[in-house]
């Protein structure tokens, strides 16, 4: 099962994540693969948040900033893996080496989905950066766009797909499957 959760920025989507992996991990490896790669002293603090929240939740911390499909010979199918963020590794996987590579949308949704077939439980973070209306240089725009079809591409895939906003919970896609996996309470 695969369940996305997308959100603004500091909308608590990180949270429900780890809440609803939490809540589907019974048995296997519970597994947070942390694609985020510190660029100054916010990014360390933030990095430092998420693992001061989730210390003694049980979790296998893999740091992954790029090449998600590295992990692969260590998971079963067993496992349930939080993947954080999706954000995260398009950035890496676009802006690697002081070099910008266009076009990692088919490689990345090729990876969460080989993922996806080894592993029972998937939870996917990732970020909405679409709605201020603002328009941005082509450079930008470039990143938007891919980020866009991922997330597209993610939720399709995906049994079920919640908004973060505000803290409020939206459930666009799978309300049957969260009341059927009791994930109810996590939102």
């Amino acid at each position: 099962m695969i369940i996305f959760v997308v959100g603004g920025s500091k909308s608590q989507k990180s949270n429900y994540g780890e809440l609803i992996a939490e809540k589907l991990f019974n048995k296997g490896n519970l597994y947070y693969l942390a694609t985020m790669k510190p660029y100054d002293d916010e990014d360390l603090k933030r990095i430092e948040e998420h693992i001061k929240n989730r210390s003694g939740h049980g979790y296998i911390t893999l740091e992954v900033p790029r090449d998600i499909i590295s992990v692969l010979p260590m998971l079963s199918k067993d496992d349930t893996v939080l993947l954080d963020s999706i954000t995260s590794l398009v950035t890496n996987e676009m802006f690697n080496n002081k070099q910008v590579v266009k076009n990692v949308k088919d490689k990345i949704i090729t990876e969460v989905n080989a993922i996806s077939k080894k592993v029972s439980k998937l939870v996917i973070v990732s970020d909405y950066v679409f709605s201020d209306g603002i328009k941005y240089d082509d450079f930008t725009e470039s990143f938007r766009k891919e980020l866009g079809i991922i997330n597209c591409e993610i939720a399709k895939m995906s049994q079920v797909v919640i908004e973060s906003s505000f803290g409020n919970i939206i459930v666009h896609k799978g309300k049957e499957r969260i009341n059927n996996e009791e994930l109810i309470e996590c939102i």
